[in-house]
């Protein structure tokens, strides 16, 4: 465990933390327990700023860490923290923010993915784990697309169906985590340049 990568260990977060709402989603949707929306997406920006910040990885895919991505993902991490101690004063703000992140995102990632020859093609002709990454990478940026219009447009779905897609989103998490880390094991030098 302890030859983990950062970006393993941070999507395996992400993955805790979809199944974990997913989870609890069904019981918020009785009134069983308290729910705070603002703090969710407040939890959820000041990760994504946790990566943009320490790899200059973001939802729209990869940067050059600089002075500016930093700055970038700080702010972005403080607008979560404001969210998370003070619900009810970005409300708005941080759900259109973390859609916007979510949907736009997956799709530039899905578009990087298939578009680029070298990539989803080329991997795919790859029997075993790079057939396993391209499948994963595919199943997470289509979630992030569809919980990204859920999150804008939150009409469209109930609370339980979301609950459902959140459940999927967290196994898809899991599930790069393992294809990336088997890459890293399979190809020790791709851990200086991630493969997707």
């Amino acid at each position: 465990m302890s030859d983990l990568s950062l970006e393993v260990v941070i999507i395996l977060i992400f993955g805790i933390f979809m199944l974990l709402f997913g989870l609890l989603l069904f019981r918020i949707h009785t009134g069983t327990i308290p729910y705070a929306p603002d703090s969710t997406y407040g939890l959820f920006l000041v990760i994504i700023s946790f990566q943009v910040v320490t790899m200059g990885k973001t939802p729209f895919g990869d940067l050059r860490r600089s002075w500016a991505v930093i700055i970038l993902g700080i702010c972005t991490a403080v607008v979560g923290m404001v969210a998370c101690f003070i619900p009810g004063t970005l409300t708005t703000l941080v759900r259109v923010l973390v859609g916007i992140m979510l949907a736009a995102g997956g799709f530039a990632l899905l578009l990087q993915l298939f578009v680029p020859e070298e990539r989803a093609r080329t991997w795919m002709k790859v029997p075993g784990i790079l057939r396993h990454l391209t499948v994963a990478c595919t199943l997470v940026y289509l979630m992030s697309v569809i919980l990204g219009l859920v999150t804008l447009f939150p009409g469209l779905t109930t609370d339980p169906e979301t609950a459902v897609l959140l459940i999927i989103y967290g196994i898809s998490f899991f599930y790069l985590s393992w294809s990336l880390q088997s890459v890293y094991t399979v190809y020790p030098s791709e851990k200086a340049g991630k493969p997707g």
